[in-house]
Formats: C-alpha cells, sequence, structure tokens
C-alpha cells in the first residue's frame, strides 16, 4: 500500500478552466496556494480569469495557454513546460465538455454529433488524465474528470452526450485498476444541472434554488484532489444535491 503523501506538488492542470464550473475550481486551487495551469481555446474566457486573477498571472501561479485539450501532441508540449518551470504534477482535472441533444437514435443520420461529443467530453478527459499522469512525479498525484447523472438515468435525445459521460465513468474505473500502489487516484464527479447563468437561461422556469452551484462541485473536487483523499479512486461521486 502506497501511503498519502505528505509533501506534494502543488502545481495543478485544470482543462476547461475558463468556464462556470472550471473557474471556480481554479479559483479554490489560487486561494489554497496552488500554481495552476489553464489550457484553453476561447478567448474570452481566458480574459476574464486573467483579469480575476491578476496578482496570480504577474506573480506566475497562474498561467494561461492556448492548448486545445483534444490534442494530445499539444497538451503534452504544454505539460513539458509547465513541469520545467514548475515541477511535477498533482493535479490533473478536467472539466471540459459540452452538450448537444434533442436527437433520437432513429433520427441520428449526421454521426458527427456522436463524434463531436465523444471529442468534447470523452477524448479530452482521456488526455488530460494520460498526459497529467505521464507528468506525474513520485509523490504520486490525482485526476478528477467530470460525468453526468444523465449516465445513470438517461433521458431520449442525449444518447450521444450519455454514451460519451459513460465512457468518462469507466475512465476512472479503469484507471482506478491502473494505478494501484502508485499513489495515484482517478476519479470523477457527477453532477445534474449546475446553477450557471447559461443554465438559468436555457431553462428560466426552473426550480434554480435546487441546482447545485459551480463553488460546491468545486469543493468536492478539490477534496478528491488532496492528500486526504488517498483510499477513493475509480468513483463515480453524485453532485447533484437534491436537485
Amino acid at each position: 500500500m502506497v501511503e498519502p503523501a505528505q509533501e506534494r506538488p502543488r502545481t495543478a492542470v485544470v482543462a476547461g478552466g475558463g468556464g462556470a464550473l472550471g473557474s471556480a475550481v481554479v479559483d479554490l486551487l489560487l486561494e489554497r496556494g496552488e500554481c495552476v495551469a489553464v489550457p484553453y481555446i476561447v478567448d474570452a474566457e481566458a480574459e476574464r480569469l486573467r483579469q480575476r486573477h491578476a496578482d496570480a498571472v504577474r506573480d506566475g501561479r497562474l498561467r494561461l495557454s492556448e492548448v486545445d485539450v483534444a490534442d494530445g501532441d499539444a497538451l503534452a508540449a504544454h505539460l513539458d513546460v509547465v513541469a520545467a518551470d514548475w515541477g511535477p504534477l498533482w493535479l490533473a482535472c478536467s472539466v471540459a465538455g459540452g452538450w448537444t441533444g434533442g436527437v433520437n437514435v432513429e433520427d441520428l443520420d449526421d454521426l458527427s454529433l456522436l463524434d463531436l461529443q465523444l471529442r468534447l467530453n470523452l477524448r479530452t478527459a482521456v488526455v488530460t488524465a494520460r498526459e497529467g499522469l505521464r507528468h506525474m512525479g513520485p509523490a504520486g498525484g490525482r485526476v478528477v474528470v467530470v460525468a453526468s447523472r444523465t449516465v445513470r438515468y438517461p433521458a431520449a435525445g442525449q444518447a450521444a452526450y450519455t454514451a460519451s459521460k459513460a465512457g468518462v465513468i469507466a475512465l476512472v474505473e479503469t484507471l482506478a485498476q491502473e494505478l494501484r500502489g502508485t499513489g495515484r487516484t482517478a476519479n470523477a464527479v457527477v453532477p445534474k444541472v449546475i446553477d450557471t447563468p447559461a443554465n438559468r437561461q436555457a431553462m428560466p422556469d426552473a426550480d434554480h434554488r435546487r441546482w447545485v452551484p459551480p463553488t460546491a462541485i468545486a469543493e468536492v473536487i478539490l477534496w478528491l484532489a488532496s492528500p486526504a483523499a488517498w483510499p477513493v479512486s475509480g468513483a463515480a461521486v453524485p453532485v447533484y444535491g437534491d436537485s
């Protein structure tokens, strides 16, 4: 058995760190003294982080780099530079993803919808996990990714999205077996509807009071990323509250 690390690297990569949930994760990591690398493809999201955490950018604790995390070679090159500057990685977190639905399987003539969902949700998680693990050191580390409640309770018209998120759960369950005895763990959080401005706009008549805010989910992610969570690996942790 590998005991939990007492001294660990304080370096994280957060794929999708500019989104609603990702930025909440970045906020907490920076508050707790971590160095955070955020690969991004949306300029506006990166600029919001840059403005909100100007001090961390200036101090070199927040690194924003235009990198497509679905591109394994690009993320590998990015993390090579991060590791050279900051040392081994501790946390590889992917909150990147997206939803496209409303098409039943019988009507799914254009399979590019399936390809898109697999790329956005599963490929990004696999690449982040793979390159994150390759850049971790002997102290161990953590992989945390995001699945969805629809895997447990599927809805009509969401086969492509649900399949991609089911793959995320299979990923962490497989990694848990591969990482046994290494001091590294892999887990997923499983939200339902996150209380974000975009979701409120899309569902204006829903009971928003029952939705879970991004900061609450980010707290769970950071616990899974902590040394204290060393016994937990391969878990799909529900974070949908009573919604």
